[in-house]
């Protein structure tokens, strides 16, 4: 009897620990998408984001926050050779591997989020068909954190460190540059036009922008827009704001920002004089065929020539921010002049909302056409960020286009002089080197027909590209 027990016994848990090991090889099992290419496009329930993803297998994971506007949300990575998907719910965290070249492997991570962005209808009535210019006080925090850490004061790209402005920040807030604040931003802004560092200051002062302080001196989240910073990337306020609100506190920040109302006004107040925005978004959406919901134009005096933008939706509405620096005219140039120059750069920020849709429809040929990065830039710090021949052709496209709208803004002879000007800065100092010779055709086909569809300029602009030597 009891040899048989036995024998009963030794198969069944023989079989238990085969069922137990296929269970765990069942949940050890992870998903392997394959790529020859260091960018990746993504979708997110039916948005396409076009190689905007870059393979980073120094991160593990690299992660992707997905907001749970449905309980199911599809969302897919495509490569050059590959592509995998995935429904995602609120909560979930889901891992897979993304194979490059076929030996270096990036761990990377899908968390479910909840809704990041919330346009009430109110909020709606208030924004739409309207622009704004801010000075926002935790974003001039940020700037300021910025500004007195190790790297800000080198790094002219990130700070302006031209104006009295930045003396007088250095002035009272160097005392300061102990606080335990100051050592975590020293230690992600580490290097000078360093991608990493950048990332960090991207999304320090972008996410600043989502909060405010409330009447006890905490900073808070307005809940509008949870996290206004790119994807992939974290919220540094997050975790810091504590220690921003103790800088802040010690340092009497609240003070300064409001002594120094009058002078953020009259910044404010050129801003508007020298960029139109208005009149872009009337001629981008005449030539683009469609229109867009909001613009609204965020800057500190101390932001260098570091700008970004990004743009959100929710309840059919779509609102841009742009990150960008101040406006200032330039005594040896005429109104015309002064206009072209600063408005440029927050011309070549709202144009991406009219671009890239449109490039997205042409990824193919873009890839095809630009797939020779080297004869279209020249590797540099300057040009490290467009790693894609998507990125480089809509940097080239938004910056050309704005030639044609200086064509059809003002005298010849002004826009002539800011047009040779922009071609100088993207080609000798931005190293996008073949710019000049990309503008020019771009120019002519414009002057040869000022009705052509921008589907007809992308064709035309695209064949002389392939066909240039």
């Amino acid at each position: 009897m009891r040899q048989y027990i036995r024998q009963l016994i030794l198969p069944t848990i023989f079989l238990s620990l085969l069922v137990c090991c296929k269970t765990l090889d069942k949940k050890l099992e992870i998903s392997i998408l394959k790529s020859n290419s260091k960018k990746l496009t993504y979708s997110i329930n039916g948005d396409t984001f076009s190689n905007s993803w870059t393979i980073s297998p120094e991160l593990k994971p690299d992660r992707l926050n997905v907001e749970c506007i449905n309980e199911q949300n599809p969302v897919s990575f495509f490569s050059d050779i590959d592509s995998i998907s995935f429904n995602v719910k609120l909560n979930d965290t889901i891992r897979f591997i993304v194979l490059l070249n076929s030996k270096d492997s990036a761990l990377t991570e899908i968390i479910g989020v909840p809704k990041n962005t919330n346009f009430s209808a109110e909020y709606i009535r208030e924004h739409k068909g309207k622009f704004a210019v801010e000075i926002p006080e935790v974003h001039e925090l940020a700037n300021i954190l910025t500004a007195i850490s190790k790297i800000g004061q080198l790094d002219s790209n990130m700070v302006d460190m031209t104006t009295p402005y930045h003396k007088e920040v250095l002035k009272y807030f160097s005392p300061y540059s102990n606080h335990p604040i100051i050592d975590t931003i020293n230690r992600y802004i580490s290097g000078i036009l360093d991608n990493q560092s950048y990332w960090y200051y991207y999304a320090l002062k972008m996410n600043a922008c989502g909060y405010v302080f409330d009447n006890d001196g905490h900073i808070v989240n307005k809940g509008i827009i949870r996290k206004m910073g790119f994807d992939g990337n974290n919220d540094p306020l997050v975790e810091n704001k504590k220690l921003m609100e103790d800088f802040a506190r010690k340092s009497n920040f609240r003070e300064f920002y409001k002594n120094h109302q009058s002078y953020y006004d009259s910044l404010i107040i050129l801003y508007k004089q020298l960029n139109p925005i208005d009149k872009m978004q009337k001629w981008l959406e005449k030539k683009f065929e469609f229109k867009y919901g909001n613009y609204t134009v965020l800057f500190s005096p101390l932001v260098g020539g570091a700008h970004s933008t990004e743009r959100f939706k929710d309840n059919d509405f779509e609102q841009t921010f742009m990150f960008v620096c101040r406006a200032e005219n330039a005594p040896e140039y005429n109104q015309n002049v002064n206009e072209m120059l600063e408005s440029r750069v927050v011309f070549t920020e709202i144009d991406h909302n009219f671009v890239n849709p449109l490039s997205d429809k042409k990824i193919d040929i873009i890839n095809k056409v630009f797939a020779d990065r080297n004869k279209w830039t020249k590797e540099s710090k300057a040009t490290s960020a467009y790693e894609s021949a998507y990125s480089v052709f809509n940097e080239y496209m938004t910056w050309g286009l704005f030639s044609l709208y200086c064509l059809d803004n003002f005298p010849s002879n002004d826009a002539r002089q800011s047009i040779q000007k922009m071609e100088k800065q993207m080609t000798n100092s931005r190293n996008f080197i073949k710019f000049k010779e990309f503008n020019q055709q771009l120019i002519k086909i414009y002057k040869d027909n000022p009705n052509i569809k921008m589907n007809d300029i992308y064709d035309k602009v695209l064949k002389w590209c392939m066909d240039e030597k």
